[in-house]
């Protein structure tokens, strides 16, 4: 893995960590490269059953596209950026954004693509495009996490978003002194991975399914889908004798 992107396992859960605090962890061609790959290692590794991505340092998850890196012939490199797969994670496995810092542009974005998010209580949110005049398309998918107002109100001004009201407005889902950030993140990250994985897979798959679905019916169905495999699996059996037995249950995601 390259430097500016580091990955590793501990109980289950994958944590990924952006590694470039100098430049408040702004994203760099290679940096996005890196991303990638470890969203691919989560989805393909068996053992993996949560993950965690954060920033290095205390002072940004990410701000954002590093537009000042160069071409060899010195002009920048902005429309290398677009689109980049490192900031739109595809993995049926949950992964929580522990935001330590602040979240700009393309960072929110990040944040944005994950499934649930623990940020400190001195983090904060921002979509400053409007200041520069570039388009904000990928945040059509805020309209799911945000109310339309806010939401609005962001684009139009690129005003922060501080934690305490990301938490109050149901976009951040825990809030935790800066000291506590990875402790809290990792707690949630245990708890689900300590439940049966197929019926965590089958929510996630689910919950997406039903937004891009268009209306309730099609949205059940939906629903249907994802869980069918659930049901008769070895794992329902073993959840119900841990249960009668007053034991853990051995999970074997089948």
């Amino acid at each position: 893995m390259p430097p500016e992107v580091l990955y590793e396992v501990v109980d289950a859960v994958a944590v990924v960590t952006i590694n470039r605090p100098q430049k408040r962890n702004a994203l760099n061609l290679a940096a996005c490269d890196a991303l990638s790959e470890c969203w691919q290692q989560i989805d393909g590794d068996p053992a993996v059953r949560a993950a965690i991505v954060t920033g290095a340092g205390d002072k940004a998850f990410c701000a954002g596209f590093d537009i000042t890196e160069k071409n060899v012939d010195g002009r920048p490199r902005t429309e290398d950026f677009t689109p980049r797969p490192g900031t739109t994670p595809v993995t049926d496995k949950p992964l929580i954004a522990a935001v330590n810092g602040l979240a700009m542009a393309a960072g929110m974005a990040l944040v944005e693509a994950c499934d649930l998010c623990v940020a400190a209580d001195h983090a904060w949110f921002s979509l400053p495009e409007v200041r520069l005049g570039i388009g904000v398309e990928p945040f059509v998918q805020s309209l799911w996490t945000l109310p339309q107002r806010v939401l609005f109100e962001m684009l139009v001004t690129g005003d922060r978003l501080t934690a305490e009201r990301a938490y109050q407005l149901g976009f951040v889902n825990r809030i935790a002194p800066a000291a506590e950030l990875m402790t809290t993140a990792h707690a949630l990250a245990a708890t689900i991975a300590g439940n049966a994985p197929l019926v965590v897979r089958a929510a996630k798959t689910m919950i997406y399914s039903g937004q891009r679905a268009m209306g309730m019916d099609q949205a059940l169905a939906a629903a249907d889908g994802a869980f069918a495999p659930v049901s008769g699996s070895e794992d329902a059996k073993e959840g119900y004798r841990a249960w009668m037995e007053k034991r853990s249950p051995q999970w074997q995601a089948r």
